[in-house]
């Protein structure tokens, strides 16, 4: 989830408008799950949540041995990547002494690699690296900072010079083989507006890491897309997109693709749609790790202007174009707004039960697994603080998938402070967004005053718009 920032006039604007929108209508009371019967052992395992003594950055996540990597600013105020337990002991900076902002890390199940996100060198920034916005690129170093190396950059197949671009939300597959990500294209409208598309790509270690064969497994289409971390037998990984399929406009749910297994492969991928179609704002995810539940995050308990409009629309069959266009600028708009909270929620695959498991009202940005697959690990930026979500199973929980063992130089070896590079060329970075991202800000508000003004003209006027 991008972090927020500070919006541009245009954003503020849109801000304006969409709230005068939201206030024409009646409000939604909150969603509750129906109340069903899970079977699964995570389902029905109690789910405690303390307080982390020790609060990280954004998107913290597990090493396989068990410590923590996350974002945290170094003493210019610049983020950088840093390991530590998770009491916060044994702290080391990998990344300082480097170009930023550096973060979302990510270490390779084999533990001899992590992966990470930087804006260093890029002419246009905007956001947070591999939160979503302009700039990132991804890169990999050794689990002590050395051997620093970029892995996309302009001039790849998937990279067309001159176009301004995002790379984010990587994660590895389960074997290490692999990463998948989010590629953005700032297109112009003229060409069909912002590319969004979800890209594969063979991971080659060794004393030059690279990335291999990449495959376009998600192709741009009139939506824009979010990875999130594969499923735990490698046959796939979740993502979120806003109106595919029966969703409604611009409306944002959970769904898995599926690459292999069941008939499916990387040219003939299968989506399946995890989520039910809720106005709320449904992201972040993780399989269990039996991959009989899924846990993800939802705002479907603290209802705002989002869910209204996106019920709005769905009940007058409001559906314009060019949702690649306005997905990102609706994103950011959402998530800026003060009163947008969510709570993380589980759902039994095979029953289709939902449950909630945490009541804090605040934002869950991304969460994983830890190594011995019962604790979740997220930060609250609304609190403050980070949090440590368990499940009490009963007995220790069945896997499926691969088993990779870690490599025995890295794991649990020391972890020292990064080796400072040769220094390179500095590019400056724009303050000014180019008019081929800001275009989806226009359109987007076009779009809010075209549903406004039909709202206007029903005769039952905003009794249309109920929430059920």
């Amino acid at each position: 989830m991008t972090r927020p920032v500070r919006c541009s006039r245009s954003a503020r604007a849109l801000g304006v408008l969409a709230l005068g929108l939201a206030l024409t209508l009646v409000g939604l009371p909150a969603a509750s799950a129906v109340p069903e019967a899970g079977s699964t052992p995570y389902f029905e395992s109690p789910f405690t949540l303390r307080s982390n003594p020790v609060a990280f950055g954004q998107d913290p996540s597990w090493t396989p041995d068990g410590r923590v990597l996350s974002n945290e600013p170094d003493g210019a105020g610049t983020d950088q990547v840093y390991v530590s337990t998770l009491a916060g002991a044994d702290r080391h900076c990998l990344t300082c002494g480097q170009p930023g902002p550096n973060g979302f890390p990510q270490e390779r199940p084999q533990g001899d690699w992590v992966l990470f996100c930087s804006w260093r060198g890029a002419p246009v920034t905007f956001g947070a690296p591999c939160l979503g916005g302009v700039g990132t690129d991804l890169y990999v170093m050794r689990p002590d900072g050395t051997d620093v190396t970029r892995l996309t950059a302009p001039g790849q197949a998937f990279e067309p010079t001159g176009v301004v671009y995002d790379n984010y939300h990587p994660a590895w597959s389960p074997d290490g083989r692999r990463i998948v990500w989010t590629h953005v294209g700032y297109a112009p409208l003229s060409a069909g507006g912002t590319q969004w598309t979800m890209l594969v790509a063979d991971f080659a270690g060794g004393r030059t890491p690279r990335l291999g064969p990449t495959t376009v497994v998600g192709p741009a289409i009139d939506s824009g897309y979010e990875t999130q971390v594969w499923a735990p037998d490698g046959s796939g990984f979740l993502y979120t997109a806003m109106g595919q399929g029966e969703s409604g406009w611009l409306n944002l749910e959970l769904y898995y693709l599926r690459l292999s297994g069941h008939g499916a492969s990387f040219a003939h991928p299968q989506i399946v749609h995890l989520t039910d179609d809720s106005p709320a704002w449904d992201e972040q995810a993780v399989f269990t790790p039996d991959m009989r539940d899924v846990v993800w995050m939802s705002s479907r308990g603290s209802p705002t202007w989002y869910q209204t409009v996106i019920t709005a629309a769905r009940q007058i069959g409001f559906d314009p174009p060019l949702q690649n266009e306005t997905f990102g600028p609706m994103f950011e708009l959402t998530i800026s707004d003060p009163g947008f909270h969510t709570d993380l929620y589980e759902r039994d695959l095979a029953s289709g039960a939902i449950r909630r498991l945490t009541d804090r009202n605040g934002i869950v940005p991304e969460f994983y697994f830890d190594p011995s697959g019962r604790t979740l690990l997220w930060s609250d930026p609304a609190h403050g603080g980070t949090n440590v979500g368990r499940f009490a199973l009963a007995s220790a929980p069945a896997r499926v998938g691969p088993s990779v063992t870690p490599v025995a130089a890295w794991f649990g070896a020391p972890r020292h402070p990064a080796l400072t590079p040769p220094p390179g060329p500095v590019t400056p970075r724009s303050t000014t967004l180019p008019s081929t991202v800001v275009e989806g800000l226009t359109l987007l508000q076009s779009q809010l005053r075209q549903l406004a003004s039909r709202l206007q003209t029903l005769p039952q006027g905003p009794g249309c718009c109920r929430g059920p």
